[in-house]
């Protein structure tokens, strides 16, 4: 296999995106409208005509090339119709031409140290789902109904403004990047923009969906003090859920590994789902120096 590296200027968009289309692991972070917006002048690794592609989200700081996983991109790794094996995975690995990279592949590159993902089938009815939410949950999804909080679509401007009110401290980079996300997603007719308001009509928590053929991604969520307080995202998942019970498609929480985070969405029967992350060159010390928003 002949791997060859492309920088942005190469790529060929339109036999990219439709390798991406027709991938057996095919996952929206990886479309070249995505990664314009997360990762602009990002680069590729491609093999045998585009049948198996990898993209490659570079930075440069110092005059130093690497590369890094950007933020609301959770897997990238190789994509392709065909299967991907282990031999694949490490030969595009292989051919990274910059010293250093941590990136998260996807769950199946089956390479690399694991992490956890949480997902949700939601082929069954919304009776069959709710069966599995824990007690918590229900207690929660109780508690923000008798506040008389109410979801209704916002506009971008909206979801923008209470994230951004809401993350003051993360760096100016990603208060710039949201919104081309947002608004690159709107084009290319995925983006969902939710709003939970209080009683007095007031938004007190949002959320930024990516909304495919086949899957629901909790991209981001964003709740303020009051937001929090009447537990408004646990009413906006399920309002979620029952809207797309039966859909066939998949809600994807992005899992964590933070333990409470991992229970919230356990909470509403959430499986865990491996994907992986690889790195190269990555000491702390370095990725902090690199990227501080990590």
């Amino acid at each position: 296999m002949v791997v060859k590296h492309l920088t942005y200027n190469e790529i060929d968009r339109t036999r990219w995106d439709a390798t991406i289309a027709t991938s057996a692991n095919s996952l929206p972070y990886a479309y070249s409208w995505y990664l314009n917006a997360v990762s602009p002048q990002w680069e590729a690794l491609v093999s045998n005509n585009y049948e198996f592609v990898m993209p490659l989200p570079v930075k440069r700081k110092f005059g130093v090339k690497y590369v890094i996983q950007p933020r609301w991109v959770q897997q990238l790794g190789v994509f392709s119709a065909q299967p991907i094996t282990k031999e694949i995975v490490k030969a595009f690995l292989a051919k990274i031409p910059y010293l250093s990279y941590d990136f998260n592949i996807n769950y199946a590159n089956n390479f690399g140290e694991p992490k956890p993902n949480s997902l949700i089938d939601l082929s069954v009815d919304y009776a069959t789902l709710k069966l599995a939410f824990s007690d918590n949950t229900k207690r929660n999804i109780t508690k923000a109904k008798k506040h008389k909080l109410f979801i209704q679509p916002i506009e971008i401007e909206e979801f923008v403004k209470i994230w951004s009110q809401e993350n003051g401290d993360m760096p100016y980079e990603l208060h710039t990047k949201l919104p081309l996300l947002c608004h690159a997603a709107k084009t290319n007719n995925v983006g969902g923009f939710y709003g939970v308001f209080s009683a007095k009509n007031q938004l007190i928590a949002a959320l930024f969906t990516i909304e495919t053929e086949d899957r629901i991604i909790y991209l981001a969520p964003v709740s303020n003090a009051e937001g929090k307080q009447k537990s408004a995202m646990f009413l906006l998942i399920d309002f979620l859920l029952q809207k797309y019970a039966e859909s066939g498609k998949i809600f994807d929480c992005e899992g964590s590994q933070i333990p409470g985070v991992a229970r919230f969405y356990a909470g509403f029967g959430a499986q865990l789902q491996t994907y992986f992350r690889v790195s190269r060159c990555r000491p702390q010390w370095l990725v902090k120096l690199l990227n501080p928003s990590f």
